[in-house]
């Protein structure tokens, strides 16, 4: 993953984490909106990848350095990318499911239930907005790479 792109995740993650923690967000209220955008991001992301395979562009890809540091192929890094995408929507559905099975439950009054409930709301808040950073991160690298590298 370049340099930058690490630093902005890792720093989004935690304004995230560190808001939802302060103001104490709920993430109920999105969570229906956090399975839908992380089915759509999900889609929009095996779409992409299967119109990699075998393309003009996956091959010039593959053979182009993406490093300063010459270690890893445009195409490596876009699958890396991926990788860590899918793994935040697939969370993101994950959390966003367990929230709202848990909303039916009337039994929020212990210090361990709502202590629980803040962590996973805050786990949910930031797989949602890295799911938004992620996708942004990916539709940035292709179109340059798409544009510029022709």
């Amino acid at each position: 993953m370049e340099r930058k792109d690490s630093i902005l995740t890792v720093v989004i993650g935690i304004i995230t984490a560190v808001c939802g923690y302060m103001f104490g967000l709920d993430y109920l209220k999105i969570a229906e909106s956090g399975l839908t955008l992380s089915s759509i991001v999900l889609a929009v992301y095996i779409a992409a990848i299967i119109g990699l395979i075998n393309s003009e562009l996956a091959k010039r890809m593959k053979n182009t350095v993406a490093t300063p540091r010459n270690d890893k192929t445009q195409l490596g890094v876009l699958v890396l990318y991926f990788k860590i995408a899918i793994f935040f929507s697939v969370g993101t559905i994950l959390v966003s499911s367990l929230i709202l099975l848990l909303s039916f439950s009337n039994n929020r009054e212990s210090f361990i239930v709502v202590s629980i409930w803040s962590v996973l709301s805050v786990i949910g808040l930031v797989f949602y907005v890295e799911n938004l950073v992620f996708l942004i991160i990916i539709l940035r690298f292709m179109l340059n790479r798409q544009i510029w590298d022709t």
